[in-house]
């Protein structure tokens, strides 16, 4: 102000002009230019010290800066421009008391569509039946595969060592097909498994094992147990799919040249036979851990099915799920209803024998172990089967529970399950004959059914299983009948046989060959009428297909009315803020996945979505179990 002041009063003009006479006006006019010129030099002299202050170097380099006031924030991207709101009414009056009591006593539902609501309810309601004719239509299919091994296997396995010892004899030039191949690979696997595991498995030793520990050892053994089986299931799914594959049957001739190439067979059969055993001795302990559990003095059984359901229903329901998901999560529950009534079977088997063998009165007060309830008399058949029927009653109410909370909270509707049964009616069909009649492309010549390899089903370790328990049982039967087992069969102990025990023999020789024929029949019958049943279900397949559009990706929630959904909408809108977002690095692996249309990206990293036909229970799709 006064550099400005000083230069004006000592300038020409103003010398010049300062002796001549001035009216009112022009005084006016001469302090408002004064005023104006002020105004100018002390703007620039501001501006000319703030950029002296900022070239000066800093005195004290190593304090922190002064705090910068923060900036406002930077505009949205284009595809997340929210509009502002509007602007609030100059005058709006405040809520009051008697506004706020009127609004909590007077005020309406939410959503006064009931029948939106019944929807979910009814949804939920109608899962248990729903789950259990997918789980009963699969169990049959599991029975189906578990009999071809005692039943179809061996007729196969005489038919092609027929063919395979004819052809040495006659030094044919014919070679054997992949499929007789494979049929007598399957038979020496499964009694090379065997032999080797007999002498490893003395039920009696790892019963004693298992019950020496306490409960918690016995809760942690059969979890850990459990896992081991979904991986060993896992895994020797494709080992077989390498040994029962047809490049690797091909080689299997003594006319090629000894090469890397052609052992590749018998690298796949060690690979297969190491497999077996380990599954099929993880098999053996599970089954001794639940007659452990079912045979205990104290409440071992209800530890274990509480921890184990509660883990199941803990691991399974808080999560998000999709249609493809739930499919892989079904198949598991097939194949684990299957495995559980078998060794429930087999335990309960046993412990007739026990019993039967026994001069046990129940009426005397005899203490029996916990799981086996407080049932007082002399029937047997209802006291083995207490703890059976109850842990399938257990096993039935946490998958009905499991399926009817997924569902409701992933808003999916009951129709997947009808869905899921045509995908196995259609493996079911085309694995049949008349299905191989068409073009059927696969390069597997493993002549067990393709719904097993779906549903991830491992019929030959529970096959090894089911052999070595009925040996040992046999072994039991024989001590208490004769004075000899089997192991102790020989030329010498024949001899020695009198003829009410060649007669005894002879009789359960004759038993046996019944019920192997009796089984042969229950199994044509299980196949004829299943595949029956699949070619039925093929007419309204495509009907369902297109119905079950309604549980794809993206699908709307159940029971939610059009303000429920306009308002979750805009309340998404205002949680899901871009700002709150951390920047992508791609050096930390972040790589930004494709857009949409609106510019958000995709939900699936915008990879094609699994077909339900092409999924099986162990492909990863986003989670297994």
């Amino acid at each position: 102000m006064f550099r400005g002041r000083r230069q004006r009063s000592f300038s020409p003009d103003a010398r010049a002009s300062s002796n001549a006479p001035r009216d009112s006006s022009d005084i006016e006019d001469d302090v408002m230019d004064r005023h104006r010129g002020c105004d100018r030099h002390s703007i620039k002299s501001r501006d000319h010290s703030i950029s002296l202050e900022r070239s000066r170097p800093l005195i004290y380099a190593s304090l922190p800066p002064t705090p910068i006031l923060p900036s406002p924030p930077a505009s949205p991207p284009p595809h997340n421009r929210v509009p502002p709101p509007p602007a609030a009414e100059p005058h709006q009056p405040l809520f009051s008391l008697w506004d706020y009591l009127r609004e909590e006593l007077l005020a309406t539902d939410f959503d006064s569509h009931q029948e939106l609501k019944w929807e979910r309810v009814s949804n939920f309601l109608s899962i248990p039946l729903a789950i259990e004719k997918i789980i009963g239509f699969g169990f049959i299919l599991c029975l189906d595969s578990f009999l071809y091994t005692f039943t179809i296997l061996p007729i196969r396995f005489a038919l092609a060592a027929f063919r395979f010892a004819a052809n040495l004899v006659t030094f044919s030039k014919s070679h054997l097909p992949p499929s007789q191949k494979a049929d007598i690979m399957r038979m020496l696997l499964l009694l090379v498994s065997v032999t080797i595991l007999l002498p490893l498995t003395d039920a009696s030793k790892i019963y004693h094992s298992i019950r020496g520990q306490d409960t918690i050892k016995l809760y942690v053994i059969f979890n850990a147990l459990e896992i081991a089986d979904r991986l060993c299931a896992s895994i020797g799914q494709d080992i077989l799919d390498c040994l029962f594959s047809r490049s690797t049957l091909e080689v299997l001739t003594h006319r090629l040249p000894v090469t890397s190439h052609t052992l590749r067979p018998f690298f796949f059969f060690a690979l297969a036979v190491l497999y077996t055993v380990a599954h099929a001795l993880v098999m053996v302990y599970q089954l001794l851990s639940l007659n452990v559990a079912v045979n205990s003095y104290d409440h071992a059984l209800l530890t274990l099915l509480m921890s184990n359901q509660f883990v199941e229903i803990k691991g399974s329901v808080f999560k998000k799920f999709e249609k493809d998901n739930l499919f892989q999560i079904t198949c598991a529950d097939i194949v684990e209803r299957f495995t559980l009534t078998l060794m429930l079977f087999v335990v309960a088997f046993r412990n007739l024998i026990e019993l039967s063998g026994s001069e046990f009165d129940f009426t005397d007060g005899f203490s029996l172990p916990k799981s086996f309830g407080w049932f007082r008399g002399n029937n047997v058949l209802w006291t083995i089967s207490y703890p059976v029927l109850t842990v399938m009653a257990s096993e039935m109410l946490v998958d009905w529970l499991k399926h009817a909370f997924i569902t409701k909270f992933n808003h999916i509707r009951p129709s997947v399950y009808e869905r899921y049964t045509d995908v196995l009616c259609r493996d079911l069909a085309s694995g049949s004959a008349a299905g191989r009649l068409g073009a059927r492309k696969h390069a597997y010549v493993d002549q067990s059914p393709l719904v097993a390899r779906r549903l991830g089903f491992a019929s030959l370790p529970l096959a090894v299983l089911a052999i070595i328990i009925g040996l040992q049982s046999l072994n039991l039967v024989f001590s208490l009948d004769f004075d000899f087992t089997y192991e102790e069969w020989n030329l010498e102990t024949v001899r020695a046989l009198s003829s009410e025990e060649i007669v005894h023999l002879a009789k359960w020789a004759v038993m046996g060959v019944a019920f192997w024929l009796c089984f042969l029949a229950v199994k044509i019958l299980l196949g004829v009428n299943l595949i029956s049943y699949a070619n039925r279900r093929r007419a309204g397949m495509e009907a369902r297909a297109a119905a079950d559009v309604v549980n794809d990706f993206g699908r709307d929630p159940i029971g939610e009315g059009r303000e429920e959904k306009e308002y979750n909408k805009q309340l998404k809108k205002m949680v899901d803020d871009w700002r709150d977002n951390a920047a992508v690095v791609g050096e930390m692996g972040e790589a930004r996945g494709p857009k949409n249309g609106n510019g958000r990206e995709k939900a699936d990293g915008g990879k094609k979505r699994v077909e339900l036909e092409d999924l099986t229970r162990f492909t990863m799709v986003k989670r297994i179990w």
